[in-house]
């Protein structure tokens, strides 16, 4: 109170002479310091809410000045801690930036170097050398971010002999460098050194870890000896532009200004460089390579907007799907033994025909959201097939492509028509349609390929035309587009990975299925399914042997750590349903609790995607609406929704998610070229109406998690915190393509339109899409890693002891600057309520 009597003998002292001293004045000047104190509380609270933390915190203090209040206290020392942290994310960005451009100057350095490199056949010595440290570094890694179930009895050890061996590896390959050009050799030697400090110092920390407490410290110590391999692994770099166009891109993203990042020299001449290796590429056929050039890691992403790379990476695309699905590496079919590459193509084109592709064709004029450019549309379809026939790996795979004659007169007809086409003064759909009967005539009389060939690859060139998101459902791809729509299979309910030359993992059981009620755990490895083993198949393979009909029985064969030898598991299969809608913390039967701050009263929401079960149907509740209701009972003063990493899913699941939280209004508009408009509104009959509300979206927000973020921040019931969405706002259609026969076409129909009239979908050399935040909070990908990997664990089931998971979770916050920042204005707000 001493400054508060100081500041009112200051205001005092400018009326002096004319008030007589009085001790009537008092209780109205102790009303001006607390009218004063409330002004500057409010003002610091308010730039707190506009992310201005700094100017927050003088108010609030000076507010503190005036009066002291334990609330007023309280709310400054919590942002204060924040700033703490923000500016260490800060300053992280500004050195990750730094080091990405350094790497950009090593990979330029390589590619002067690398021909010395392998002249004196150091170039894939040094390779392999860092491989191995690196394999040998992940040893010591791999025990903090495996699951408890699977850690090693004595953790420590496997930790310090995986470091120990991470020095002798690359101590040795260190000296196999010695004979390699002086000045790479000076800049690895230095990175060496480094490394091997670094190296020492992470076993100094495991020497005292203690997990999972010690697990943040394990972490820094990990990444501090990365930095340098990481500088020793562009150094050996089996291609420097490949590097290097990598580091470019995610100098770019760590950038103070990534829109005028383009613009510097250095850049420019990166990319010029980049253009000119990629050329050589696309004229080599070295399709992965000058994939990697030109498409999203490379130029294609670092430009978005730029058209030219746009259509060479469609180029690139088209070439790999033909070669990875028909190149046969010389194996004619005809007289070799069908291989698995030869399977995989004939299971994928059966049961397609033409009446698909000319009812698809039609389905685009009566469907497509804008005007088709026909012309182009048939001309695609038509230099489609004819990259089929010019592509070499493909020749060997149908051996009538070998007849030289019969391969050109099919090309020269198809030129034929490519030419008429260009010239014909209108061309609609039915010229298109008209053009793939001649082509399977033409087929026929010359090379005689097989007919579903010939209509896939039409109908691919034909929609590679149009939208990223226009594409054909063939028969083979139906019931994965089914379980991922719809949000339910049959099944046993477990998720899992393909182990490098090993067995099946299980990642998790899903709770409430037939693999938790039969007692399959997190890091169990499925060895054999029905007796199959699984170490040689791939990922598809296994989900299609695990998968199957309803109420029909899978013997799984299990080695489990810990246990000596494997045993057998029948699971009944039963259908699944993915959820959608989960919490902060996993309880051990399975459930969530939605409580991210019990003490303060804030919920905590994440939505992974939009399916049938996220939001229910009409007369039947969603998973959403029962997180709501127990939110609810347990008096929930506040709520986070996190769409984070949400690709979306349904349209009217988005509007019955966003209907929960909106009491009027319109929620999204459609509009297309030759559908009505249409227009959803909220009906108020919401589980959540009126508390307050922080939604979290990042660039990878996309299509329903860009609907519902963007209807709350237009009509103001949410904050909306994190990044720009990603602008994905097509309307889409599945259309059915034959009564008889199970293809479909997924097409454009409309674009979706906010509230505010703001379209969603980016469009080249758009300025304006996708949503973006009142409260922007920029991360990076390494500081984004951190959380999310230690999110997949702490939301597995069966996977962290109980004892473990709240320093876990706690770790997680501390990590995840999004959800941190959210936290914090609910908890300001919630104290002003309350003060």
């Amino acid at each position: 109170m001493k400054r508060a009597i100081f500041v009112l003998a200051a205001l005092a002292a400018c009326s002096v002479w004319s008030v007589p001293p009085d001790v009537t004045t008092l209780p109205a000047a102790s009303q001006t310091v607390r009218t004063g104190a409330a002004q500057l509380r409010r003002g610091g609270l308010s730039a707190i809410e506009r992310g201005e933390f700094r100017r927050g915190v003088d108010l609030l203090t000076q507010s503190l000045a005036l009066e002291d209040d334990e609330t007023v206290a309280k709310a400054r020392d919590l942002t204060a801690r924040h700033i703490k942290a923000r500016q260490l994310a800060e300053a992280e960005r500004k050195v990750e930036y730094a080091a990405a451009v350094r790497r950009v100057e090593l990979a330029r350095l390589v590619a002067k170097h690398r021909p010395a490199l392998v002249e004196a056949k150091l170039d894939e010595k040094l390779f392999k050398g860092m491989e191995a440290v690196a394999d040998a570094l992940a040893g010591a890694d791999n025990v903090y971010t495996g699951r408890t179930t699977s850690r090693p009895a004595d953790p420590r050890k496997v930790a310090r002999d995986s470091l120990t061996l991470a020095q002798e590896k690359l101590a040795t390959t260190l000296q196999d460098a010695e004979k390699a050009p002086a000045d790479w050799l000076k800049l690895y030697r230095q990175a060496g050194r480094r490394a091997d400090a670094a190296l020492a110092a992470y076993r100094d920390v495991w020497e005292k870890a203690e997990l999972p407490g010690d697990r943040q410290a394990l972490k820094a110590a990990s990444e501090k000896a990365k930095e340098p391999l990481i500088d020793m692994g562009v150094l050996v770099s089996r291609d420097p532009m490949l590097v290097g166009l990598s580091h470019v891109r995610e100098a770019k993203a760590l950038a103070d200004v990534p829109e005028e990042f383009l613009q510097q020299p250095w850049v420019a001449s990166v990319m010029v460089e980049a253009r000119k290796v990629g050329r050589k590429h696309v004229e080599d056929r070295n399709w992965l390579d000058a994939l990697a050039i030109y498409g999203r890691s490379g130029l294609s992403e670092l430009d978005k907007d730029n058209t030219e790379y746009e259509r060479t990476v469609k180029r690139i695309r088209q070439q790999l799907r033909l070669v990875g699905l028909y190149g046969n590496n010389g194996a004619k079919t005809t007289t070799a033994p069908a291989r698995a590459n030869d399977a995989r193509w004939r299971e994928m084109i059966r049961g397609i025909d033409s009446v698909m592709v000319r009812n698809a064709i039609s389905q685009i004029e009566s469907n497509y959201v804008k005007s088709p450019d026909y012309r182009e549309i048939g001309i695609g379809a038509l230099e489609a097939i004819r990259d089929l026939l010019a592509t070499p790996e493909v020749e060997s795979t149908f051996e009538s492509l070998e007849d030289t004659k019969e391969r050109e007169a099919f090309r020269k007809g198809l030129d034929k028509q490519i030419a008429q086409m260009a010239k014909e003064p209108i061309v609609d759909h039915l010229h298109v349609i008209q053009a793939l009967n001649r082509t399977v005539d033409l087929n026929a009389d010359t090379v005689d390929l097989p007919s579903e060939v010939i209509n896939m690859e039409f109908a691919e060139g034909m929609l590679g035309k149009l939208d990223d998101f226009t594409s054909m459902i063939w028969p083979y791809q139906v019931e994965g587009f089914r379980k991922r729509t719809m949000g339910s299979f049959f099944g046993i309910g477990i998720q899992i990975r393909k182990l490098a030359r090993g067995p099946i993992e299980v990642i998790s059981p899903l709770s409430d299925t037939p693999a938790v009620k039969a007692g399959i755990r997190a890091g169990d490895w499925i060895i054999r399914v029905d007796g199959k083993e699984t170490k040689d198949i791939s990922i598809e393979a296994a989900v299609r042997l695990i998968a199957g009909p309803l109420h029909t029985e899978v013997m799984l064969t299990i080695r489990r750590p810990g246990v000596p030898e494997p045993f057998d598991v029948a699971v009944v299969r039963d259908e699944i349903h993915m959820r959608t809608v989960k919490g902060w913390r996993r309880l051990p039967g399975g459930a969530w609790d939605y409580m991210i701050d019990g003490d303060a009263g804030i919920g905590y929401l994440r939505l992974t995607q939009f399916t049938k079960d996220t939001a229910g149907q009409i007369g039947r509740s969603g998973d959403l609406q029962k997180a709501l209701k127990k939110l609810k009972n347990a008096k929930t003063r506040a709520l986070i929704l996190d769409l984070r990493f949400n690709p979306g899913g349904l349209l009217d699941q988005s509007e019955r998610v966003a209907n929960e939280f909106l009491r009027r209004g319109l929620i999204v508009r459609t509009k297309g070229r030759n559908v009505g408009e249409t227009r959803r509104n909220a009906d108020g009959l919401g589980e959540y109406l009126d508390k307050p509300l922080i939604v979290l979206v990042n660039r990878y927000s996309a299509s329903a998690a860009e609907i519902v973020s963007g209807a709350l921040k237009d009509w103001g019931r949410a904050k909306i915190l994190g990044e720009r969405t990603y602008g994905k706002g097509v309307v889409q259609r599945v259309v059915p393509l034959k009564i008889s026969g199970q293809a479909r076409l997924k097409v454009t129909q409309a674009y979706y339109y906010l509230p505010s009239g703001r379209c969603v979908q980016r469009t080249n050399g758009a300025k304006v899409w996708g949503v973006d935040p009142d409260m922007p909070v920029r991360v990076t990908a390494r500081q984004t890693d951190r959380w999310a990997e230690i999110r997949q664990e702490t939301e597995v089931l069966q996977s962290v002891e109980a004892d473990e998971l709240e320093a876990l979770l706690a770790h997680q916050l501390r990590e995840d600057l999004q959800l941190r920042t959210a936290l914090l204005l609910l908890r300001l707000r919630l104290l002003d309520q309350q003060g």
